[in-house]
This record gives structure tokens, C-alpha cells and sequence, in this order.
């Protein structure tokens, strides 16, 4: 770094620390989806009036991102938030908050609304990305960072999002794994990106790719470097370097309506103070044949029927405690289950763990959901060698007809800049 510009930076960042508020402490603090809090639930980000998106938008904000979330059973208190940016590999990116930003480094969350007519009583919290304390001027990872000042700086929720500058233009297709023993079960993505218009020295160091299954963190691909390199397509058509099982379609369950069981609900009473909602037992479909079902790729939506008119189903939503119940002759030796999507935040811990029952053969868990309509799976999770894997086909099955969302994230890091930048994202899906 230039001698003149670290004296910049420095001469900035000493008037930043005097001059205000510094944020929580966030050098150790993982970059992650997670929740800290029992009294935070139901926190997700998507785009503003699409409850099924990728917390992604584009960096000239015509797609602003919504982030929320309840505080339970307790007078709201002042909550506050901060946002870091990252590296493609998310850890904290050296970048200071001023070259990144514009506004405040801390801010306080002022839009919410009891919740109304419920026996669990929240307080619903909201707030936009942009906003007018608040914008971010460059492309790539960030986390949002949640926290209270009740008892010292604490931190409450974690989460990821994403802005895009399509500075190249990127086409491929989901196509089918070339090997035959993997043509049932596995996918690929093919893609080429046409670097004619944008400047790329060296795309094997300067370059990150990053292709992510739905929200699948857990099983994204990264690192993988071009097939075949002319002066205007980087290309991308490897047999088994960008290869995904293709698992099963999500399972689904909904209890909008705690008066009617609806499909895989088998029982719904009012035990004061909670509702109990029993789904029925699931059963693995590893050797099931494929099923179309029109599932939301473990994405949830916040429903109710409680009321005629339903303006604002995320203050009228009732909280339930729903028990999940799967199957299975005797206990894995070697892993542990775990429900999955959406509404554990797509992480893999122990709130998520499912238990065996030796009397009813069966793996359990009670969870605490909002009402509406939520996607899930059961995931196999194995450690080796340190490695931890997630196995999303042991208990869902795999199948080459399943409709998933491919992401395709492309980063760069110029050799003048310090930071890397998202230049391209696009969308693909299996069946177009």
C-alpha cells in the first residue's frame, strides 16, 4: 500500500475513533447466519416484497434488502445494528468503515410494531438496506451485525448478504453430471464468462468463484479455476469440479390456519400458553421414486388466517411449538440429523439436532415456529478427520429431476484494490 495512502487512512480512522461512536468489537466474530439470543426470532434478510429471495441486490439499489425480525415475550428494548464488509471467503475485509459506507457506523432499529392478538406476545422489528443512515457504496460480502447495549455491547444475530455490479456478462446452464453412475443423482453447472469488456490480468489468482445449491453454505463449491482461456470467454465446463447431488425437492408443512390440519399436520391444540403443532412422522425417501412437488428450495413464508383481512401477517402471526418426528429402524453410529433450511437458518447445531427415541424408533425435535408455510429436510452430518460433511440425499434421496437453484458468485480483486469485488451474479435453475 502506497506510503501516502496508509497515511490517509490513518489520519481518518484516528478522526472516526475520536469523533464517534464506535461500533462492537468484531475482529473474532465469525461471518455467519446465526442467532445468539432466545429472544430473537424468525431474523432473516430478502429483498424488499419477495419473502423467497437470496439476501442479494444490485449496487445501484433497485432492489433494496429487508432485514428482520421479533423480540419475544419482553418490552421491546433499543436494538442496534452495524455492517461489515467481507472477503469472498467471508472473514473481515481490511477495508475501514468510511471507504465502504456512507453514514454511521452505528444505528438504531426505530421501525416495529407489537404483535397483535397473540398468546406469545413479540415485537415485530424491521428495517431497509439502503436507508437514509446508512449506504453502502461498493460491491461484495457483508454481514450484518445485531446487538443491544442492555447489559455491555451485545451480539445478537449475525447475517450474510450480498451486492452485485454485473461488470461482465456470464451464460451457462445446469446440465446433468457426465459420469453414468453419477447421471441420476448429480448436477453441474457450465459457464463461461465473456471478460471483453472488463480488464482481467490474471484470472487464475484474481479471480474467486463461488457457486452455492439454493442457501446450501454448507455445500457450496469454490476455488475452481478456468477449463479453457481465450482473449474474450473464460470458460468453466469442468465434469466434476462444479458437480452438486442433486438431493430431493424440500419437504413442506404449514399451519397458517391453527382451526384446520393441513397436509402432514396431524394435530394442533392449545395446551395454555402455546399452541402444539404435531406433524406426522416423516419416513425417508431414499428409496422412493421421484416426486414433483412444487417446493420454495428451503425458503419459508410468514402466513396466518387468524384474521379476515391478514394486512400485516408478521405482527398477526402466531408463535407455536411444532414437533418433528422422523422414522428410522435404529440410530446412525456415525453422524448426528438435523433438520435444515429456512427456518434453522441453514445451520448445523445443536438447537437443530434431532434426538433418537429408542421407544418409538424415531428421531425427534420441538422447534419454535411462526405460523406459515416452511420448507425443511433432514441432513446426515459426519465429522472425519476434522472435516464436518453434510449429507442431504441419506434420508431425502437424490435425483437428477430436481428443481434447484444454482447462485454463481464471481469476485474479483484487482491488484490496485484491497478488496474483493463482486463483479458478476446470476441465477440459474436446474429445469431452464
Amino acid at each position: 500500500m502506497p506510503l501516502i495512502r496508509q497515511i490517509f487512512l490513518f489520519t481518518v480512522a484516528l478522526f472516526f475513533t475520536l469523533n464517534s461512536l464506535k461500533a462492537i468489537n468484531t475482529d473474532t466474530l465469525p461471518c455467519v447466519d446465526r442467532i445468539y439470543s432466545k429472544m430473537i426470532k424468525t431474523a432473516r434478510i430478502h429483498q424488499q416484497d419477495w419473502e423467497q429471495s437470496y439476501p442479494v441486490m444490485s449496487i445501484y439499489g433497485d432492489n433494496p434488502l429487508v432485514f428482520s425480525f421479533d423480540q419475544l415475550e419482553a418490552q421491546p428494548i433499543d436494538f442496534y445494528y452495524t455492517i461489515i464488509h467481507c472477503t469472498y471467503d467471508w472473514q473481515p475485509s481490511n477495508l475501514m468503515f468510511f471507504e465502504y459506507a456512507e453514514g454511521f457506523e452505528e444505528n438504531e432499529i426505530k421501525d416495529y410494531q407489537d404483535s397483535y392478538s397473540t398468546f406469545v406476545q413479540y415485537t415485530h422489528f424491521s428495517m431497509q438496506i439502503p436507508n437514509r443512515d446508512l449506504e453502502l457504496k461498493l460491491s461484495g460480502n457483508y454481514l450484518l451485525i445485531l446487538y443491544s447495549k442492555e447489559d455491555g455491547e451485545t451480539i445478537l444475530c449475525t447475517k450474510r448478504f450480498m451486492i452485485y455490479e454485473n461488470l461482465v456478462d456470464v451464460s451457462g446452464r445446469v446440465n446433468e453430471a457426465p459420469e453414468s453412475d453419477y447421471r441420476k443423482k448429480f448436477q453441474k453447472l457450465d459457464f463461461r464468462i465473456n471478460r471483453k469488456s472488463y480488464n482481467i490480468s490474471n484470472p487464475h489468482d484474481d479471480l474467486k468463484i463461488v457457486v452455492m445449491q439454493n442457501s446450501q453454505w454448507d455445500n457450496a463449491i469454490s476455488n475452481v479455476v478456468p477449463s479453457f482461456i481465450d482473449n474474450e470467454f473464460l470458460v468453466y465446463e469442468w465434469d466434476d469440479k462444479i458437480t452438486f447431488n442433486s438431493a430431493n425437492e424440500y419437504r413442506y408443512f404449514s399451519f397458517n390456519n391453527l382451526e384446520i390440519y393441513s397436509e402432514y399436520v396431524e394435530n394442533i391444540e392449545f395446551r395454555k400458553p402455546y399452541y402444539y403443532v404435531k406433524l406426522y412422522s416423516a419416513k425417508p425417501k431414499f428409496f422412493d421414486p421421484y416426486s414433483s412437488i412444487e417446493d420454495i428450495n428451503g425458503h419459508y413464508v410468514i402466513s396466518t388466517k387468524r384474521f379476515a383481512n391478514n394486512d400485516y401477517p408478521e405482527a398477526e402471526a402466531e408463535y407455536a411449538i411444532v414437533e418433528f418426528s422422523l422414522d428410522f429402524p435404529s440410530p446412525v453410529s456415525n453422524g448426528d440429523v438435523y433438520i435444515y433450511g429456512d427456518l434453522t437458518g441453514y445451520q448445523l447445531t445443536d438447537e437443530y439436532k434431532l434426538q433418537y427415541d429408542l421407544e418409538k424408533r424415531s428421531y425427534d425435535k420441538l422447534l419454535f415456529l411462526k405460523q406459515g408455510y416452511y420448507n425443511y429436510r433432514y441432513v446426515l452430518v459426519t465429522e472425519e478427520n476434522s472435516v464436518i460433511k453434510s449429507d442431504h440425499s441419506y434420508f431425502e434421496g437424490s435425483y437428477r429431476e430436481t428443481e434447484n437453484d444454482y447462485q454463481l458468485f464471481i469476485y474479483h480483486r484487482d491488484p490496485s484494490e484491497s478488496y474483493d469485488k463482486l463483479i458478476n451474479y446470476t441465477l440459474f435453475n436446474s429445469r431452464n
